[in-house]
């Protein structure tokens, strides 16, 4: 469902919600318009024009057959400046509720026509339990909540949220989250997040219902209050009125709410004892004259059904009434805990923000990571590391460098391109009382030679003049200004153009042996949460390969295996063992094999203090760079094995003992960067 969709889907279902009221007010229509009130036809003109208001913005696959008399009808009623009068209203009403089943159904069509791209969404809305409402009500509840969150024009259309129970707990707990306007407008900025936090009741409003169904104490006495409801009238008064009844009266120890078992559920508050009396007072005994045994019978049979239809009405709403009570406690008990958590994912979203917004384009995913279970300490080694960053130029400059880099050299290609060129031109136009030009024939009398107009004195050639003058052959100066003008050409030429290729994932090689412990360990890890983000902000993939003397792998940019928390391990993590460089090469190479990965920059940060490659994995870096794969080294110190980094296609140095290092390593990368340049050129 696209953007335009759902907000067809909502102002579908404002507009439905107002035909609904009209239906509900008057469900047989209005058979006679003069006999109702003024009020009601107020009432009946603004449900009209808050329908038609929704109704332009709702897309149809074709227009139904009443939609032309409804917009008209919205055009009436919505440049209206005075009363209808009696025959526009009952035109007006006669249009509507004509229409007004038709209208029902082509809007409930047109709701469930557009489906969420949300799977969370629609599989609450498809096979959350009943317990939550019908289909049709759980619809309306999720979008309900949207309106809630985002409200359209016009917000004085509102959704409203469906009668029951768990509809109106989510519209509380909704409505308390934004009840700060801090939160408010922090939900209502970020679209992911707000989706999230929809998301995240839709499924707490189902553990819930879940939790109370499974959990429920009542179970046994419902099923006991319904075994009594089989049970005749006399059946219940022999059981009341029994002689055991008044030793171990059973009905007063329903299965459920035992002692033992009742913890914090109330006790029942019916009165036992009543209806015991009750029940004994019309049983009668009567003693068989033959046989001499004792027979029951009653005095009122009337008297005995009405006591028992009041005994399982009593004991029925008793159960009602504590079942709520118990259910509104653990509902109160689970929503302040669910509260409690999702302001702290609204906390942590907001922190992991401020780390990761410049880096991240859809915060949504954030959301995920915001779970308790990113510990505190992980923000905390997340902002050591982001300070470290921005402390340090040189480090710094090399993310930038190997984040910005392309796959290969710049190419040059040939491209015919239009080019519009503006000339200057004079043009002649004519004109009165300029420069004079020339001669020509006019009848304009102003600019007429003197010789011509001298005809005019002469009787005998006063007709040739006038002659003349009719056929426009008067002798006349002829004036001219020159104006200068501008005109636009379009040309084309050939041009050579920049050509990039797009910019290939990363594979970050890390040497976690004990010899890198200290600063060469900061270095690294400070490079590799750099690297992490850049790749994240340009959507390149970013993957890391720690050695010592084995290999660990992670994929920094698959959110659906929480990176940045396996990241922030990384990041905790204490190095020590060997150093082992082979294995992290020849898995980055073999890396290289694959599409997704085929366009790779690979950086090895280490003290290079190890044994030398073997011909084996040189081979195989030779042929990677033949393929325009650039391995770059970050050579942490001084003591670095020259035969291991000479396979590298670029190599930085930062000599931990060297107080200018940081400008010696940026110098490094400003002379990559003009070669790299200049050989583009």
């Amino acid at each position: 469902m696209n953007k335009n969709q759902r907000k067809s889907r909502r102002f579908s279902r404002k507009a439905l919600e107002r035909i609904n009221e009209i239906i509900q007010k008057y469900p047989s229509g209005i058979s006679d318009i003069d006999s109702i009130s003024e009020e009601a036809r107020a009432w009946i003109e603004k449900k009209i024009q808050q329908t038609r208001e929704c109704l332009k913005n709702v897309h149809f696959p074709s227009l139904p057959s009443w939609w032309e008399t409804l917009r008209l009808s919205r055009n009436k009623t919505a440049h209206q400046t005075e009363d209808f009068t009696d025959e526009e209203f009952s035109d007006l009403s006669g249009k509507l509720f004509s229409n007004i089943q038709k209208i029902s159904a082509d809007l409930n069509s047109n709701i469930n026509r557009y489906h969420h791209n949300s799977k969370k969404k629609r599989k609450f809305e498809n096979f959350a339990s009943a317990s939550l409402g019908s289909e049709s009500e759980r619809k309306q509840l999720v979008d309900a909540m949207e309106d809630m969150v985002a409200p359209i024009e016009p917000k004085d259309i509102k959704i409203d949220f469906p009668k029951n129970n768990f509809s109106q707990l989510a519209a509380n707990t909704l409505s308390e989250l934004l009840s700060h306007d801090s939160t408010k407008e922090y939900v209502r900025s970020h679209e992911g997040l707000s989706e999230n936090i929809q998301t995240d009741i839709l499924e707490w409003l189902q553990k819930t219902q879940s939790v109370l169904e499974k959990e429920n104490p009542f179970l046994e006495e419902a099923v006991f209050i319904q075994q009594q409801k089989k049970l005749s009238a006399q059946e219940i008064a022999s059981d009341l009125a029994s002689e055991k009844s008044k030793i171990h009266f059973h009905y007063k120890r329903l299965p459920s709410v035992s002692d033992s078992k009742r913890g914090p559920i109330a006790p029942s508050t019916l009165d036992f004892d009543f209806y015991v009396k009750e029940f004994t007072e019309q049983k009668k005994i009567k003693k068989d004259e033959k046989s001499g045994e004792e027979k029951t019978s009653w005095k009122s049979v009337e008297k005995i059904e009405i006591l028992r239809r009041n005994f399982i009405n009593d004991m029925e709403q008793n159960l009602i009434e504590r079942k709520n009570m118990w259910e509104q406690n653990s509902i109160d008990e689970m929503r302040k805990a669910f509260l409690e958590e999702l302001y702290k994912k609204i906390d942590n979203f907001i922190r992991l923000e401020k780390l990761l917004s410049p880096f991240i384009k859809t915060l949504g995913r954030l959301w995920d990571l915001s779970e308790s279970t990113f510990e505190t300490s992980g923000f905390e080694i997340l902002e050591q590391f982001s300070k470290l960053l921005d402390q340090d130029e040189s480090l710094r400059e090399l993310a930038e460098l190997l984040g910005k880099q392309t796959r290969a050299q710049s190419l040059f290609e040939k491209e015919i391109r239009d080019k519009v060129v503006i000339k200057s031109e004079w043009h002649p136009k004519p004109a009165y009382r300029g420069e004079i030009d020339g001669l020509r024939y006019s009848n304009d009398i102003s600019s007429v030679l003197p010789s011509e107009l001298a005809l005019l004195k002469n009787t005998a050639a006063k007709k040739l003049f006038q002659l003349k003058f009719a056929q426009k052959q008067l002798l006349s100066f002829k004036y001219q200004n020159d104006v200068l003008d501008s005109k636009e050409e379009n040309i084309q030429e050939e041009t050579s153009v920049e050509k990039q290729e797009p910019k290939g994932p990363i594979i970050i090689c890390v040497d976690t042996s004990g010899s890198m412990h200290g600063t060469p360990e900061n270095i690294a890890k400070t490079i590799t949460f750099a690297l992490s983000k850049i790749a994240i902000e340009e959507e390149r993939k970013c993957y890391l390969i720690s050695f010592s003397t084995s290999i660990e792998t992670l994929d920094l940019t698959d959110f659906s295996a929480n990176p940045i928390g396996k990241l922030v391990q990384f990041l905790r993590m204490s190095f020590h063992g060997g150093t082992d460089a082979t294995p992290a090469l020849k898995h980055a190479v073999k890396m290289l094999s694959e599409n997704e990965w085929k366009n790779a920059d690979v950086l090895m940060i280490s003290d290079f203090v190890m044994q030398s490659l073997d011909n084996d994995i040189k081979t195989q870096i030779e042929s990677a760079q033949k393929d325009n794969t650039n391995f770059h080294s970050l050579v942490i110190g001084s003591s670095g094995n020259n035969a291991a980094i000479n396979c590298f296609n670029h190599n930085w140095v930062y000599d931990v003992n060297n107080p200018q290092a940081n400008r010696h390593l940026v110098e490094q990368i400003h002379e990559i960067k003009m070669h790299d340049s200049v050989a583009s050129v």
